[in-house]
């Protein structure tokens, strides 16, 4: 009777992963049925019309590129800082930023509507005056940098890395950051930034904003992957002191793009332009909720993360928790409240609600990036066995 208690108590896991991996299944197959519908149907199904052509597809979009970019901070504390205690989460920042940037793909496709048209952008249809097409160059390269940090990663994991894969591994991982802030998620705050007739996005604050909000969206997200992975695995994959160094990060980052956050609305009220100030009356009015969820994330994880206590474990999930809150918010209103405003004064303001059909299809590519990332998890080496020490120098 013990033994099969045993047993059945070693089984236990598996059963569970496989609910896990079934849940989120059921999910992507209900997200792909909306995508049928809205691919034979049209757009019309979805709250997206010819005066809101920017939703929830595009704030979903935005939200994983910069997650994406951000997870790319492990790899530089790991190779440039030297600290080998976030060497268990090397690789699993990997996964995370290309199943955040498949995600992103994957919301920016839906959008469009038609993967063809996806596909030949920019090898057959190049506008070179597009933003689009220059950021879309920059998903293929972004993709083979972490392919290739994936790659050499995972041989300095399983052992069998020479001197070369292990400095290929390390210079892959240090260039996968400037890339990804400066050349990658930055000019998405481009894409808004330079359409001049819409004043609540026309502003070169953008940029550099959105890839602050992008090391504030990685770390959180990280930082909720190594608490999630301990509490299922039943065991700390890293240390308590690099929690909490997790936690001072993430700490140190929302602070500075909250610093960022307070110029924007002082650009916006203190403007001196009509459609500034309309954009305001929406952040403060119809979508309050919303900018409550964006500055109240953000002031309940900074003053939670400045204390001591603040950075154990449960509390450190919470201020990541509400963190992504708060930057999910923030995409949100950034992309609807700049459409809000009419472009003329005789027009009546723009009112958009995201359908069933966007939210089930945002779940499913949502539930698709985390079934990757699972699966990938237990198809790969993710830490070095007990007892190998890991190698790393210093660039």
């Amino acid at each position: 009777m013990a033994t099969l208690a045993a047993s059945w108590r070693s089984a236990r896991p598996n059963y569970i992963f496989l609910a896990w991996i079934a849940v989120l299944g059921l999910v992507a197959l209900v997200g792909l049925y909306s995508f049928v519908r809205q691919t034979v149907d049209g757009h019309h199904i979805t709250g997206l019309s010819d005066t809101t052509p920017w939703g929830l597809y595009m704030a979903g979009f935005v939200f994983f590129v910069g997650a994406s970019a951000g997870a790319t901070i492990i790899g530089l504390m790991i190779h440039a800082f030297g600290r080998e205690d976030y060497a268990p989460l090397g690789t699993r920042a990997i996964l995370v930023g290309l199943a955040c940037l498949t995600s992103a793909m994957a919301f920016i496709t839906v959008h469009v509507g038609s993967i063809p048209k996806m596909m030949l952008i920019p090898w057959l249809w190049r506008n070179p005056t597009s933003m689009f097409m220059y950021t879309s160059i920059t998903y293929y390269i972004f993709t083979l940098i972490l392919l290739g940090e994936l790659y050499f990663t995972v041989k300095v994991t399983r052992g069998t890395a020479g001197d070369r894969d292990k400095t290929m591994a390390k210079w892959m991982a240090l260039s996968a950051v400037p890339f990804a802030l400066v050349i990658l998620h930055a000019p998405h705050g481009g894409l808004f930034a330079v359409v001049a007739a819409r004043e609540f996005w026309n502003s070169s604050l953008l940029p550099p904003h959105f890839a602050l909000a992008a090391l504030v969206t990685g770390t959180a997200l990280m930082l909720l992957v190594a608490l999630v992975t301990s509490a299922i695995s039943g065991r700390r994959i890293v240390s308590d002191a690099t929690l909490a160094s997790l936690g001072v990060l993430l700490a140190f980052f929302i602070a500075i793009t909250g610093f960022a956050d307070i110029f924007d609305f002082l650009v916006y009220t203190y403007g001196g332009k009509s459609a500034g100030n309309e954009a305001w009356h929406f952040l403060s009015g119809s979508h309050l909720p919303i900018s409550v969820l964006h500055v109240g994330g953000y002031v309940l994880a900074f003053a939670v993360l400045l204390f001591k206590w603040g950075r154990t474990a449960p509390w450190l999930f919470v201020a990541s928790i509400v963190t992504l809150i708060g930057v999910a918010a923030y995409r949100y209103n950034l992309t609807t409240v700049g459409q809000a405003v009419p472009l003329f004064p005789f027009l009546e303001d723009v009112h958009y609600t995201p359908s069933w059909h966007e939210i089930s299809l945002s779940l499913g590519i949502v539930a698709s990036a985390i079934l990757g990332y699972s699966i990938a998890t237990k198809l790969l080496p993710i830490e070095a066995p007990i007892g190998e020490a890991r190698t790393s120098e210093s660039p």
